[in-house]
């Protein structure tokens, strides 16, 4: 009885196998190629987005922002700016003086009045040196003497010697500190009856 081998050879493989191989890897490149292609569409986007690369991209100011960030490149400006501003609207501040207290007044006054008193005392001092010196009170007694008939020098003239000049100017200077205090004390008590009456200095205050 004869017998077919129907064996096939160990190194040979079906056509089928070798197709259904084929068909699987080319799915597999063309699912790479799509996700690649993908990849690079994003990294395009987020290109395009991000802009060119070394570059960034800041905020732009608004607002106070923005006039802060100009101030500070060019303060030289701001502030030139600001003193012209205040330049040409000085400030001004109208004030009303409703009333004088006689008691700083009355202080007041008596200072004043003890400066003016010795002043004139100085002044009556110097000025009689500066008359004895040009040698006037000298004329005097001699012109005295020639119209008297019994040839002495005028009495009146011991009333001007220096002690007693200064002794007049003394006199003078405290009855002076004297009126002047109650004056100023009573000048401050009528300024503040026209106050409450008819209303107060108006004073203007400006710092140009």
């Amino acid at each position: 009885m004869n017998t077919t081998d129907s064996t096939t050879p160990r190194g040979s493989s079906s056509p089928s196998g070798s197709s259904s191989s084929g068909s699987s890897g080319a799915a597999a490149a063309a699912g790479s190629d799509t996700r690649e292609g993908v990849t690079q569409k994003l990294s395009k986007v987020r290109d395009a987005v991000a802009g060119p690369k070394g570059t960034s991209r800041s905020p732009r100011p608004t607002g106070s922002g923005a006039a802060g960030s100009a101030s500070s490149a060019n303060p030289a400006g701001a502030k030139g700016a600001a003193g012209g501003a205040a330049k040409r609207n000085p400030r001004r501040v109208r004030l009303t003086l409703a009333r004088l207290d006689p008691w700083s007044v009355m202080k007041l006054s008596f200072l004043i009045a003890i400066a003016v008193g010795v002043a004139t005392v100085i002044a009556t001092a110097v000025l009689w040196m500066m008359v004895d010196a040009i040698g006037l009170w000298d004329q005097i007694n001699e012109i005295g003497s020639t119209i008297s008939e019994d040839g002495k020098p005028l009495k009146f003239l011991e009333y001007f010697q220096f002690g007693k000049m200064l002794s007049y100017a003394t006199l003078f200077s405290i009855v002076n500190v004297v009126i002047i205090t109650a004056l100023g004390t009573l000048c401050a008590f009528l300024y503040n009856i026209v106050a409450a009456l008819l209303g107060g200095l108006k004073v203007t205050f400006t710092d140009s």
